[in-house]
């Protein structure tokens, strides 16, 4: 099974099991930006500890949950990493936190339809490239600067900057996002 086919199945078990979630990291980043591969899938779900010690129950055949669970280190979120069988591909879970802007691009996330007949809740433009460069500064992870620019590359001129710009202010990131904004305007000059 493919990543994105595990990744899918997985999500159509948490519509029956009716649990809240949004795909985030490089998933969203390329429906928004410039597609680049990935080994990986990540997801932020909203369940209480009762409900995550029940999750192994919901998981579809074929993938499976690690003994162990860990942080995100940025805003200190609980974890979980999923294995797919006979494939190098992992999804991480990630519960959402009290962070307020992780509560507010969970609010915002929209239903978009990623590939034909496969809709996913995913969080707004915006809210990627406020979280990318968050990750980019927190984590110092060179491939979230660049997953910024192709949002706003593609997205440009569409996108609510103050919305960003607020956020990006609160977590210190308003350097590094007027450089990717420097950058990622150069395409918009040539429209």
């Amino acid at each position: 099974m493919s990543g994105t086919d595990s990744l899918l199945c997985l999500i159509e078990a948490f519509h029956r099991a009716e649990i809240p979630y949004m795909v985030v990291g490089s998933y969203s980043s390329n429906f928004y930006g410039i597609p680049r591969l990935t080994k990986d899938a990540d997801l932020v779900v909203h369940l209480d500890s009762d409900e995550w010690s029940k999750l192994p129950t919901i998981l579809p055949e074929g993938i499976e949950m690690e003994a162990q669970m860990g942080f995100e280190l940025v805003t200190a979120t609980r974890r979980e990493l999923l294995r797919v069988k006979d494939s190098l591909f992992q999804i991480e879970l990630f519960r959402l936190s009290d962070d307020s802007h992780d509560q507010s691009r969970f609010l915002r996330r929209r239903r978009e339809e990623i590939l034909p007949g496969h809709t996913v809740f995913l969080p707004t433009a915006e809210d990627v490239i406020v979280q990318k460069l968050r990750w980019c500064v927190g984590a110092k992870r060179p491939n979230d600067y660049a997953d910024s620019v192709a949002v706003m590359q593609v997205q440009g001129r569409s996108l609510d900057w103050s919305y960003i710009e607020q956020w990006c202010g609160e977590h210190g990131t308003m350097d590094v996002l007027a450089e990717a904004k420097a950058e990622a305007s150069q395409v918009w000059e040539d429209d």
